[in-house]
């Protein structure tokens, strides 16, 4: 099996989904964890405080009244934006960097290209996005990031 065939590959819709991927995979991130309200899309720092909410009549008229019975709340887990913050990104090479090859980094026509050592490049509208794909290249992880997926005049590979 050729090193390429190893890696696995995903798909992620989202800048946080990308997030949620570089800080669980390479920077070891711990979330931070909140709860929200599903209809009226309130944010809550605990579960506690969630439950005591939607056990509050007062609360409950911000839910539609149609959707009362089925309201649910869910765990979301945050992640820096490594994807959107240049900065953030560079922590990631950073972090990275004594474990795989030197990251080469370039722009060309207005699209971002980076990868370690000789790896195959990632590229993206976006510094931050084409580095947090490279750095999971490098850890054996090919994303496909579907949000800006589309392919460029004249050049068959698909920009992220």
């Amino acid at each position: 099996m050729r090193k390429d065939d190893a890696h696995l590959k995903l798909r992620v819709a989202s800048l946080k989904e990308l997030d949620a991927l570089v800080g669980k995979y390479l920077t070891k991130e711990t979330p931070q964890v909140f709860w929200e309200e599903e209809h009226a899309c309130l944010r809550f720092e605990s579960i506690e405080e969630a439950l005591e909410a939607m056990r509050d009549p007062y609360f409950q008229l911000f839910i539609p009244e149609d959707a009362r019975a089925n309201t649910a709340l869910k765990e979301v887990q945050e992640f820096r934006a490594y994807s959107s913050e240049l900065a953030l990104a560079w922590e990631v090479v950073e972090r990275i960097s004594p474990q795989v090859e030197p990251m080469h980094v370039r722009c060309e026509s207005g699209l971002w290209y980076a990868s370690f050592g000789e790896r195959e490049e990632s590229c993206s509208k976006s510094a931050p996005v084409a580095i947090c794909l490279a750095a999971l290249r490098a850890h054996g992880m090919d994303v496909d990031f579907s949000s800006e997926r589309k392919s460029t005049p004249g050049d068959d590979r698909a920009v992220a």
